[in-house]
């Protein structure tokens, strides 16, 4: 419960940026390009600190690495609130990329590791987290809605969310544990063989992390312009964000203990393709429509990409994740620049081409998933089990 509430406190504050967070940008003078660059700078800075701040984590400690990385992101949003040029938003980007980098893997490593007993528990527990992470920035949503409606400046929830994210590294620091009482793990001093091992590990997954990576990106950069284009008022995003994210919430709820088969992986690929092409259509009800079922397949594909990686990864769990965050992250920038620049131009043809960039991983994650279960000649179970 205590680990919940964390998230819970964080995730209101991003809940109440999210739906503005670009509109926030344009409206300090920045093109659709440039804030495209910003949110691209993000995860390149990301990819950049990812595999130290993984190694930090394993050497000095899953919760150290969150503490860090939440102190980050409160300093980069008290930047975010100040605003008003392209330089402080890349200094804000340059933070939150680090914030994310110290967080992402030690995140998961951190529930794994740390927090739960039984590692059979970790899909249902994570699973959990994403819905109460789903709710609350719902929440921060709703509230965010409610200031928008009274017209007042933007810049006044950026400021209430860095006080939420300096609120978080507080509590984390005094009521998380450093480590559960009868887990197993402990932080091991690194040793370049350990290091080097790590490495040849992921050199062994990096198809499967380069794949997820380029089914990870869905064009955000893209969302709200495309909204405020089919006559959604800026007023009313915290509603639509909120209501998007509610129904998202469903897709996290089917994957809590799913055995994920060919067939089911088959059904949300599809979905997943089709419903971000529509979303591109000038045509509200159609692009409503789309992004609610698009939400929910995403949810559901990201438990099964999160469940898959931690049955694959045996050892220095908190670095692999944190390649695998490197590969992610160089891939979603290059996506985001591309979208940025077609979207410039069309929205629909962005989106298309990202969908085009996706089949290739599709077909791919298929292919190796079958294979498994062919291999093993058991129960279907998510790809990378036995690879490690």
């Amino acid at each position: 419960m205590k680990y919940y509430l964390k998230v819970g406190i964080e995730h209101f504050a991003f809940g109440l940026i999210l739906p503005v967070s670009i509109i926030w940008k344009l409206h300090n003078g920045l093109s659709l390009l440039q804030a495209a660059d910003t949110e691209a700078l993000v995860l390149i800075v990301t990819a950049i600190v990812n595999l130290p701040a993984g190694v930090f984590a394993d050497r000095f400690g899953n919760k150290k690495s969150l503490l860090v990385g939440g102190a980050l992101h409160a300093i980069a949003m008290a930047l975010l609130a100040y605003g008003g040029s392209l330089l402080v938003f890349t200094l804000a980007a340059i933070l939150s990329g680090a914030a994310w980098a110290f967080i992402t893997g030690a995140d998961e490593a951190y529930i794994h590791d740390d927090y739960i007993k039984d590692k059979k528990h970790y899909q249902h527990t994570y699973a959990n987290a994403s819905i109460v992470d789903e709710a609350t920035t719902v929440g921060g949503m709703l509230a965010s809605s409610l200031v928008l409606l009274t017209h007042a400046n933007l810049r006044i929830l950026f400021i209430v969310a860095g006080a939420c994210l300096f609120a978080n590294v507080l509590y984390t620091s005094m009521y998380l544990p450093n480590r559960h009482q009868g887990a197993s793990y402990k932080p091991t001093r690194l040793s370049f063989a350990g290091f080097k091992a790590g490495l040849l590990d992921s050199r062994k997954l990096l198809p499967l992390f380069l794949v997820f990576a380029i089914l990870y990106e869905s064009g955000r950069v893209l969302w709200q312009p495309q909204m405020a284009s089919i006559g959604i008022d800026v007023t009313n995003f915290g509603l639509a964000f909120a209501f998007f994210k509610l129904l998202s919430i469903g897709g996290t709820y089917l994957a809590r203990k799913q055995t994920f088969s060919v067939k089911k992986l088959v059904t949300v690929f599809v979905l997943m393709s089709a419903s971000l092409a529509l979303f591109g259509l000038h045509s509200l009800v159609v692009s409503i429509a789309a992004l609610s079922v698009f939400l929910a397949t995403e949810n559901y594909f990201r438990i099964y990409m999160s469940a898959t990686l931690n049955k694959a990864i045996q050892r220095n769990r908190a670095t692999l994740l944190s390649v695998s965050g490197v590969a992610t992250n160089l891939a979603g920038s290059g996506l985001i620049v591309v979208a940025g620049f077609f979207g410039e131009k069309s929205i629909l043809i962005a989106l298309l081409v990202l969908v085009a960039c996706k089949i290739p991983a599709i077909v791919y994650v298929l292919w190796t998933h079958r294979a498994m279960i062919k291999a093993n000649d058991v129960q279907p179970m998510p790809i990378g089990v036995n690879e490690v």
